[in-house]
């Protein structure tokens, strides 16, 4: 098949990769000129270590890269989306969306996003997933999800290599929930290795977020049991503990005094978490749920909070029972 990816960062990129393997024409759209001078002279990006196939195309030309197919992978960061593709007609694109958070102003997944801007459809690609690894062919499984069965099963499908599987799963907004906390949840990780990589309180972290993901997702009518799977446990342990985590970096430079101003301007990728974190507050408000460990991540990026404060109050909550997962507690 012909694919447009719009979007060249890692993840963009390393996807690049995957379709062509995969045995598909790709067109790659490149924001920056000087990113796509270097990917025509040599095939390289400066976001990560990958040589991309000799059939890869590129353009910076939104419109041509529209063009070029009905199906079309976006890499651009949640943020970003409506900016990126209000200027353009998706009425007959088939949308796989890879980025994960929730658009701060309006607070919309991903799907819904692209659903307002006239897209026919939209599916959602995630789970534990780091573009560094997928680069380098390094085994990887991951979901597919949509509304509709068939539609996440024909992304499935798309894909033919030896080191990327994926699922199907109709439960779109439990996985695009997953994919917005996790990166929420990451940077708490990065402030607990900040002070001292406690392993004790990351695995009590990554399972207390679980009732995070839980609570939000039957708010938005997510399913219980998604967040069990690849999008969920699976993608919140390799971002939580992994070296190329975005957000679990954050974490530690806050952990260490920085302030958050200072972390962004020093950084040249995106980190979704941070303004994810400031819309799950909003989320967390709406539905009047208490989010305890997310809350403490706004507090700390948003309201200067020191981290350790904000673990002594987490650990100060009163007593609780554990297994009951939709009350705020």
């Amino acid at each position: 098949m012909r694919i447009s990816v719009i979007g060249a960062g890692s993840w963009g990129t390393a996807m690049s990769k995957v379709l062509a393997n995969s045995g598909h024409e790709v067109l790659l759209w490149v924001r920056e000129a000087d990113l796509l001078n270097m990917l025509h002279e040599s095939r390289r990006s400066y976001y990560i270590d990958i040589v991309l196939p000799n059939d890869i195309l590129f353009t910076s030309d939104i419109q041509q890269a529209m063009s070029f197919s009905n199906l079309v992978f976006n890499a651009v960061p949640v943020q970003f989306i409506r900016k990126v593709f209000e200027t353009v007609d998706l009425h007959e694109k088939k949308i796989v969306n890879l980025s994960k958070g929730i658009e701060l102003t309006f607070l919309k997944r991903p799907s819904e996003l692209f659903k307002e801007l006239g897209a026919h459809s939209c599916i959602t690609l995630s789970g534990p997933s780091y573009a560094d690894e997928v680069a380098k062919e390094i085994p990887t499984t991951v979901v597919s999800a949509a509304e509709e069965i068939e539609d996440a099963r024909f992304v499935r499908d798309l894909f033919k290599t030896r080191y990327f599987r994926v699922y199907s799963n109709n439960d779109q907004i439990g996985v695009e929930v997953s994919g917005a906390l996790k990166n929420v949840i990451a940077i708490a990780a990065g402030i607990i290795d900040g002070m001292g990589g406690w392993y004790n309180t990351k695995a009590s972290l990554i399972t207390r977020a679980i009732v995070e993901f839980i609570r939000l997702g039957n708010c938005l009518g997510a399913k219980p049991e998604t967040f069990g799977g690849l999008a969920g446990i699976g993608d919140l342990i390799v971002t939580c503990t992994g070296k190329y985590s975005r957000n679990r970096a954050v974490g530690e430079e806050l952990a260490r005094g920085k302030k958050i101003d200072e972390i962004l301007r020093s950084r040249k990728t995106v980190a979704e978490g941070v303004p994810t974190s400031r819309a799950v507050h909003e989320l967390a408000k709406r539905f009047n749920i208490e989010l305890p460990i997310s809350s403490k991540v706004y507090q700390v990026i948003f309201e200067g909070k020191n981290p350790w404060q904000a673990i002594e109050e987490l650990m100060a909550r009163s007593q609780k029972d554990e297994i009951n997962w939709l009350q705020n507690q």
